[in-house]
């Protein structure tokens, strides 16, 4: 590729096509999912609409819903309400943490946490290593501190502590209508899982599926190290009723250390026919040379992002009001 853009996502640089358009992004970080939205709050309605929150959760039974039991702050644009909820006789613990910054709203909420695990886990975290440290960031921006890259925002954090970090992106082209490329990195929680290839091969089909597998080529499959992370990677094409062909690219690198955000799992995936006309797979307007010569050079460019090794700024702790 002669014209990239490059993507930041979790804590990697991606190269894409520069007329690649992104199709979605999902990112996860410590407790879940952190959404953002463009808005035009300022400090003062921000403030009014999280008080406004909190209000109805206080005035909620514990018994029927969510309430509110506490809250804390990092900044005035970074807010965290406490939540519980009887489920069983039990404490459901949770929380709903909102941020504002240059007119982007970032929200993150969780429950079905113990009580306990709650008290000694999760608020610290959620306190002292997350709610000062997510800050707004332009598309178009690499950071060049250590944190997590993304929608809309970043968070300071130098990824040396195990934690939950999942980040992936697809894009679309104009070009190649009904073609998808992603790239997700994704944190392990377990070591020793089926490989890509031993998945690949482990899959039992009934017979009647068998004439389908037969018909699958096989353009490339094998190891493949990308920028010193060793994967297993396999090109295919499918056939359709169409008389045409699909093609399905996976590489895939395996996380070497547990809740590790600095060795997880990569993932670069490549499919046609991701959009159908009159209720079948659109045909690829791209050849399989093509379509391997995307898929190579998109796995090629997946990268750790360089960062400085300048500390993120402590921030003081605000306490939980009840």
């Amino acid at each position: 590729m002669s014209d990239i853009k490059t993507y930041c996502i979790g804590r990697y640089l991606v190269d894409v096509p520069a007329d690649a358009q992104i199709n979605g992004e999902d990112y996860r970080y410590m407790f879940g999912r952190i959404e953002s939205e463009a808005t035009p709050f300022d400090t003062e309605s921000f403030n009014k609409t999280v008080d406004r929150r909190a209000d109805e959760l206080r005035a909620s039974n514990e018994d029927k819903g969510r309430t509110l039991k506490g809250a804390i702050s990092a900044t005035p644009t970074a807010r965290a309400l406490i939540t519980s909820e009887n489920v069983f006789g039990s404490k459901n613990y949770g929380f709903e943490a909102y941020w504002l910054a240059q007119h982007t709203l970032f929200t993150l909420k969780a429950m079905d946490m113990d009580e306990v695990v709650f008290e000694t886990k999760v608020l610290p975290n959620l306190q002292n290593q997350l709610l000062p440290h997510l800050q707004a960031r332009s598309q178009e921006e690499t950071p060049t501190q250590p944190g997590f890259c993304l929608k809309d925002g970043f968070i300071a954090n130098d990824g040396t502590t195990s934690q939950f970090e999942n980040a992936a992106i697809s894009f679309k082209f104009a070009q190649w209508p009904g073609v998808l490329v992603s790239v997700e990195t994704m944190t392990v929680t377990k070591l020793g899982q089926p490989s890509l290839l031993q998945r690949v091969d482990g899959v039992g089909l009934p017979g009647a599926f068998m004439n389908q597998v037969s018909q699958i080529r096989i353009l490339r499959r094998g190891q493949r190290t990308i920028n010193g992370r060793a994967g297993e990677e396999i090109l295919s094409t499918l056939p359709t009723d169409g008389g045409y062909r699909l093609h399905q690219f996976q590489w895939e690198a395996d996380g070497t250390e547990v809740s590790n955000a600095l060795k997880p799992t990569i993932t670069v995936e490549l499919e046609s026919g991701m959009t159908q006309e009159n209720g079948v797979p659109t045909r690829p307007l791209l050849t399989d040379e093509q379509a391997i010569a995307l898929f190579d050079a998109v796995a090629n460019s997946v990268r750790l992002r360089p960062v400085t090794t300048a500390k993120a700024p402590e921030i003081q702790d605000s306490p939980v009001n009840h």
